[in-house]
C-alpha cells in the first residue's frame, strides 16, 4: 500500500522525468509516457489534502498561490530557453500559466463546492477559467482535481471502498479521454494507469518529505533545467 509521502514522491519523480524528456532527450516518447502519471497523482494529492486540511485551508491556498506567482518566471524561461526567439522584454510574457495555477483554480472550485454543494452546478465557471487564463492543463486539471474530490468526500466510508475506486476511474477515465480527443496528444492515454498508485494509496501520510519540499522543488526544477538548456549545447 502506498502513503501520501509515496504518491507525492512518484509524482515528482515521473514529472521530472517528463521535463528531462522533453527538454533534453528530444521529447523522448517514453519519458514522456512515464510522465503522464504525474499531473493526476497531483490533483489526487491535492483533493486529499483538502479533506484533511478544513482549518487551515485558506494557508494552504495561500501557498499555492504564492508558488504559483514564484514558479512564473522559472516556467517561461525553460520555455523560452527551448524554443528561442529573438530576444526582448516581451519573450518572456507568457501566453501560459504553469500548473500550480491550475491547482489553486482546482482548489477554489473544491471549496466553492465545499461551502455550498448545490454550488457543483457551476462548476464550470472554474474551468471555463482556466480555459480563458491558458492554465497548464486548462480545464482537464480542475475536472480531475473536483472529479477525485467529489469521490473522496462523498464516498469515504470503508464500505464504499469499491465504488469510490470505481469512482476514480470513471473520473480519470472521462477526464482523460476527453482531453485526448479535443488536444490530439495521444500520450496522454498513459496518465490512465495512474489509477493503480491511487487505487493502492492507503489513506495515511507516511515518511513525509520535508514540508515546502513539494512547492519548492517544482519552480526550482524549471530553474536548473532553463540554466541547461541556456548553458549546454543540446
Amino acid at each position: 500500500m502506498l502513503t501520501s509521502a509515496s504518491l507525492q514522491l512518484i509524482a515528482i519523480i515521473t514529472m521530472l522525468i517528463d521535463h528531462v524528456g522533453l527538454y533534453f532527450f528530444d521529447n523522448a516518447a517514453w519519458m514522456r509516457a512515464i510522465g503522464r502519471f504525474a499531473m493526476p497523482l497531483f490533483c489526487f494529492m491535492l483533493a486529499e489534502g483538502f479533506l484533511h486540511t478544513k482549518g487551515k485551508r485558506g494557508r494552504y491556498f495561500g501557498r499555492l498561490l504564492i508558488f504559483a506567482f514564484i514558479s512564473q518566471l522559472p516556467y517561461d524561461l525553460v520555455h523560452y530557453a527551448a524554443t528561442p526567439v529573438n530576444f526582448s522584454v516581451f519573450a518572456l510574457v507568457s501566453v501560459k500559466l504553469n500548473v500550480m495555477f491550475t491547482l489553486a483554480i482546482g482548489f477554489a472550485a473544491m471549496a466553492m463546492i465545499e461551502y455550498r454543494t448545490w454550488m457543483l452546478a457551476f462548476l464550470p465557471i472554474p474551468m471555463l477559467l482556466a480555459e480563458y487564463l491558458n492554465v497548464d492543463y486548462g480545464a482537464y486539471g480542475v475536472a480531475l482535481v473536483v472529479g477525485f474530490y467529489l469521490a473522496s468526500k462523498f464516498l469515504a466510508k470503508k464500505k464504499y471502498q469499491i465504488w469510490r475506486w470505481l469512482s476514480y476511474v470513471a473520473v480519470l477515465f472521462v477526464s482523460t479521454t476527453v482531453y485526448v480527443n479535443e488536444k490530439r496528444f495521444f500520450l496522454q492515454l498513459f496518465a490512465l494507469l495512474a489509477i493503480f498508485p491511487i487505487i493502492l494509496y492507503n489513506g495515511k501520510l507516511g515518511h513525509r518529505l520535508p514540508k515546502w519540499f513539494g512547492y519548492i522543488f517544482y519552480p526550482a526544477h524549471l530553474a536548473v533545467i532553463a540554466l541547461a538548456v541556456f548553458l549546454l549545447p543540446l
